[in-house]
């Protein structure tokens, strides 16, 4: 997905602005962030962010922004698919990084470096725009995606908190 890095729009809030890159999870509104401008980690960190609409607030945690339907709540519970909550394991989230990823290339897969390649060529007429990558799992691609140069900002999404880490 390529978004227009300019996208984002003064309101009179108190130098609030409103941005249409981050939706909130319940109404879908464009949420409203107070904190220092930019599309860049430190700014996106220090920033709060809330919807309009149904006055949910949003902050930073730790070193990802939970933009979760469950985000500041102490408890929720939901059935949760076994798969689901593997992946949000520590352990697995470790393996996952260091050595179950690379071994893809067993099940057929190209390899990383071809892999990487091959969405490049993909992303190509969206160059210079924002690239969200969903379902980043440990962001192996999003740092790639990041360091490439290619965009002018990265945003790396995941269910799992630990994957994030």
């Amino acid at each position: 997905v390529a978004l227009d890095p300019f996208q984002e729009i003064k309101t009179d809030l108190n130098g609030a602005s409103k941005t249409e890159v981050f939706a909130c999870p319940v109404c879908y509104e464009p949420l409203i962030r107070k904190g220092p401008p930019g599309m860049n980690l430190p700014a996106i960190y220090r920033s709060g962010f809330k919807c309009p609409k149904c006055n949910k607030s949003f902050t930073s945690k730790d070193v990802f922004l939970d933009l979760t339907v469950t985000s500041g709540m102490k408890q929720y519970s939901e059935l949760k698919p076994a798969r689901t909550e593997l992946f949000r394991s520590p352990l697995v989230s470790f393996l996952y990084e260091r050595g179950w990823r690379q071994n893809f290339n067993r099940s057929g897969f190209p390899g990383r470096d071809e892999e990487f390649q091959m969405a490049q060529d993909y992303f190509q007429s969206v160059a210079g725009g924002i690239l969200v990558d969903v379902s980043c799992g440990s962001g192996l691609f999003s740092r790639k995606f990041a360091s490439s140069g290619a965009y002018s900002s990265v945003i790396a999404l995941d269910f799992s908190e630990n994957m994030l880490r």
